[in-house]
């Protein structure tokens, strides 16, 4: 096995579909779902542009997820860009997150660059680590 120039395609295809099944569970406002497709370990770490402004632990990042998408009502979130790298246990997905949204009245789209990278728990892919961050293409 050369984790470096090795493909991996099924764990890409693993990767993808839990992907996907994360957006449904944001969609869904399935929290206890979407809190359990994290690394629950002192591993995991997250950046964003949200408050609060630093690297956030497992708890700080489940309880600021749920407070992010509690008031969303409608969400449509797609990686149409999607890259995945397997590197034996671990993977790293990066792409540009295109979204819409509605919460109350307000109502938008955007998009977010995104890098997340994944460990294999006993043959369970979970985020060890998240890194969103804005930005505004052509500008």
């Amino acid at each position: 096995m050369d984790i470096i120039h090795d493909q991996f395609a099924e764990e890409q295809r693993e990767i993808e579909k839990r992907l996907s099944v994360i957006l449904d569970a944001v969609r869904a406002k399935d929290f206890e779902r979407l809190a359990g497709y994290h690394l629950h370990s002192s591993k995991f770490t997250k950046f964003n542009e949200a408050e609060p402004m630093r690297r956030l632990d497992i708890d700080e990042n489940n309880r600021t997820e749920q407070e992010e998408f509690a008031a969303v009502d409608r969400f449509v979130g797609t990686i149409p860009d999607l890259q995945v790298d397997v590197f034996g246990p671990a993977a790293i997905a990066t792409g540009i997150l295109e979204y819409t949204f509605e919460a109350g009245e307000e109502s938008g789209t955007g998009a977010i660059r995104m890098t997340l990278v994944f460990a294999n728990d006993g043959g369970d892919w979970k985020i060890a680590h998240e890194h969103l961050s804005t930005f505004a293409p052509n500008s």
